[in-house]
């Protein structure tokens, strides 16, 4: 069972299965980011430059490629994941 672990920030000691089960998405999982990516591109495409502000046209645009950055990092780190579960238990001849 997952332990808290002593650290500046809230970490967990898991075993390998939890950290497995944890990594995959389900597909429902995978949807739901899916369309948050892409309402955020949405948004981001939208941002209008003002030469009036352009420290928060830059912290704007920043925010949202941030979130699209982890979004996108949660699907590829379940996607890698799947992959290898399944290579593990589907072992191909190469």
């Amino acid at each position: 069972m997952a332990t808290l672990k002593v650290s500046q920030f809230s970490q967990y000691e898991l075993t390998e299965s939890e950290t497995l089960a944890g990594s995959i998405l389900s597909q429902e999982q995978i949807y739901v980011i899916q369309n948050l990516i892409s309402s955020i591109a949405a948004e981001k495409l939208a941002l209008k430059f003002t030469p009036e502000s352009p420290l928060e046209f830059a912290q704007r645009e920043a925010e949202l490629q941030g979130q699209i950055g982890i979004l996108t990092y949660l699907l590829d780190v379940s996607e890698n994941t799947t992959n290898a579960v399944n290579h593990r238990f589907n072992p191909t001849e190469e």
